[in-house]
């Protein structure tokens, strides 16, 4: 990828949703039939068993509490089982021993291991164009992250992505502005910079970014793996002016690498939510759910922008639900996930305080509404920048995502630079994809 190209917003995996539309022919805009007198099944009525496995890890008193209890009030014809998933009881452990399986509850990140490697992913087009789906409606780059190779799997329920968390406590003790939304990278550099400072015995960061998150979600869209050699692809330039620029260039402040040598680990949660010595925090959103965010004055803004992809944040990252391909129930599936997408559902999902995945301004508008946060104004912070296109995903990324960070690691300490933590990094992948692949 050369380095000044800017990635469009929505490409790529988008053809999954265009697809779909275009071969439906059966809803306008609005979803309505385009065809006179054209009736859509509704199966809601029909008697299913549908069992749900929990990828995620859930508890079922959580899933009841987002999502269950609604789905048993909306669908009383059927049965739903929900069974939690964890590191014993896996997928893959529950379909070896024959139990059966409908919808799978699950992250971006587990899609290709729990879904595409089971065999479990199902094609939805069919589905969608028989039961008319209105796709206008939806946040087109959130599904596209649930596609793969141009075929959506599953239907997003809620959304992530990386945001800017400051502690508005650091601030006011120095005296500094709050950062704001739609800030660049450098401008925010600075603004940490001004922040970094030993004070009281302590000695503070102005800026620190989660390495993982934002390798994972990085707004220029680039994957681990190269889709066409299956070796890593993270000894680039544009590799390097993305970590560069978001991951050594915050921990360049005067005491900042000083402190990581010191304390000989890496800028974590712990840093910003229990030590209180982390102004800015680049993270996936929903931290402000853990109770640790009570016991400080905190605000949030959107992730800063490069100044060649302005207006673009980080890749999407929902959880999903997805509709199994041995599923005996896939019609009554269908009608869960569509109303599981539906306004009035987001609407309850967008005032919990979840990010919903429709544009529908009124869900967008009624965000954070029934939370202790509603006045944090944090769907401006949101909805300030438009989601990156997602990247092609690979059931090895986190054997190059592993090594990378580490060696990263080492480069804001110090102890090599940045060509050789890429070059390293490489190598070491290279090595485990090669060993993976064989296996």
């Amino acid at each position: 990828m050369k380095m000044n190209r800017r990635i469009p917003v929505g490409a790529g995996m988008g053809l999954a949703i265009a697809l779909v539309t275009a071969a439906c022919g059966g809803a306008n805009d609005k979803g309505e039939p385009t065809s006179p007198g054209a009736v859509v099944k509704s199966y809601a009525d029909e008697p299913a068993e549908l069992v749900i496995f929990g990828a995620v890890g859930n508890t079922e008193e959580v899933w009841d509490e987002r999502f269950g209890t609604a789905l048993k009030a909306k669908f009383p014809k059927y049965k739903f089982t929900y069974i939690q998933g964890s590191a014993k009881n896996t997928l893959q452990n529950h379909i070896a021993a024959g139990q059966p399986v409908d919808l799978v509850h699950d992250s971006l990140g587990g899609m290709r291991g729990n879904m595409i490697d089971n065999r479990l992913n199902y094609d939805l087009a069919p589905l969608m164009k028989s039961h008319q789906i209105d796709t206008s409606r939806f946040e087109q780059p959130v599904f596209d992250a649930l596609s793969d190779k141009g075929k959506l799997y599953g239907f997003p329920l809620h959304d992530g992505g990386l945001v800017l968390y400051y502690n508005k406590d650091i601030f006011d003790k120095f005296g500094v502005p709050y950062p704001k939304n739609g800030m660049t990278w450098d401008e925010t550099i600075t603004l940490g910079k001004r922040l970094t400072r030993f004070d009281g015995g302590v000695q503070y960061l102005g800026l620190g970014v989660s390495i993982n998150h934002m390798l994972t979600m990085n707004p220029y869209s680039l994957p681990f793996v190269n889709e066409t050699s299956g070796k890593a692809a993270i000894h680039t330039d544009a590799y390097r002016k993305l970590v560069n620029k978001t991951i050594l260039e915050p921990a360049e402040a005067d005491g900042y690498r000083p402190y990581l040598i010191s304390s000989n680990k890496a800028i974590t949660n712990d840093n910003f939510m229990k030590d209180k010595n982390l102004a800015m925090f680049v993270m996936n959103f929903y931290l402000q759910l853990q109770p640790d965010f009570s016991t400080f004055n905190w605000g949030i803004v959107s992730l800063p922008v490069f100044g060649d992809l302005p207006g673009v944040g980080s890749q999407p990252y929902p959880n999903g639900l997805f509709v199994s391909s041995s599923s005996k129930y896939k019609d009554q599936g269908m009608e869960v996930l569509n109303y599981l997408v539906s306004d009035e559902f987001q609407m309850s999902l967008s005032r919990k305080g979840f990010i919903p995945v429709v544009k529908t301004k009124a869900v967008r508008d009624a965000y954070g509404a029934d939370t202790a946060f509603k006045d944090k104004q944090i769907a401006e912070a949101l909805y300030a920048n438009k989601p990156a296109a997602p990247m092609p995903r690979s059931t090895y990324e986190n054997l190059v995502l592993n090594p990378l960070s580490a060696n990263l690691s080492k480069a804001m300490k110090g102890e090599m630079d940045l060509n050789t933590a890429l070059r390293v990094s490489e190598e070491q992948a290279n090595k485990a994809l090669e060993e993976a692949v064989r296996k």
